[in-house]
């Protein structure tokens, strides 16, 4: 694709701790993720995913390479311009919507859109999934359908699907080839290492049997 796109990680690693109790959770990662485009992660238990999405999303800092979102490095962003670029460019929906305990659900929705100046009275469950969504450039979605029903579980995926289609960009973290098959391609990760990039649910699926 000629355009920039939304998301670009380049040579990404990530390392936890030090000297004999290092951890190294990503390795040297580059994707990009265009407008329009709606990409799945793919990989068995500690390969990296949600390090990964968290980089891409600015709650976590790579030890080496870069990440930009709309051509801007977000390393260079620091305190408010950091939370702004999360607040308003960035959309994030996680399993446990890592919801903030004094507020009802309506509130933990309307949040985001309030700290910029708007206002949301009420909303049933698809509105709440879009709320979630927003009108955000980039979309991370780490298991989104764990706690949820498969019936609400599919209706996520539809509003990631359609909100991608719209003109965002969406990485969406899953262990399912059925959730994946809403993605236009698939990344599969292992041990911090992207092993395949271009693959199709199929193959992601393939790819995680470990007997292959």
């Amino acid at each position: 694709m000629g355009t920039t796109p939304i998301l670009r990680m380049a040579e990404v690693s990530r390392v936890h701790g030090s000297d004999t109790t290092a951890v190294r959770a990503l390795a040297g990662v580059s994707m990009e993720v265009h407008a329009g485009e709606l990409v799945a992660v793919m990989g068995p238990s500690g390969s990296g995913k949600s390090t990964l999405l968290n980089l891409a999303g600015g709650l976590d800092a790579p030890t080496a390479g870069q990440v930009f979102i709309e051509g801007e490095s977000i390393g260079a962003l620091k305190g408010d311009g950091l939370a702004r670029l999360r607040r308003r460019r960035v959309g994030f929906v996680f399993q446990d919507f890592n919801l903030i305990p004094s507020l009802t659900a309506i509130e933990n929705v309307a949040l985001p859109l309030e700290l910029d100046g708007q206002r949301v009275r009420r909303a049933r469950r698809h509105a709440i999934a879009r709320a979630l969504v927003g009108d955000r450039k980039l979309v991370l979605a780490d298991e989104p359908t764990g706690a949820l029903d498969s019936h609400t579980g599919e209706e996520v995926l539809r509003v990631l699907r359609e909100r991608c289609d719209a003109g965002a960009a969406g990485l969406l973290v899953t262990h399912e080839a059925r959730h994946a098959a809403w993605a236009d391609r698939v990344v599969f990760l292992r041990d911090g290492v992207v092993v395949d990039s271009t693959g199709s649910p199929a193959t992601a699926e393939t790819l995680l049997d470990p007997a292959v």
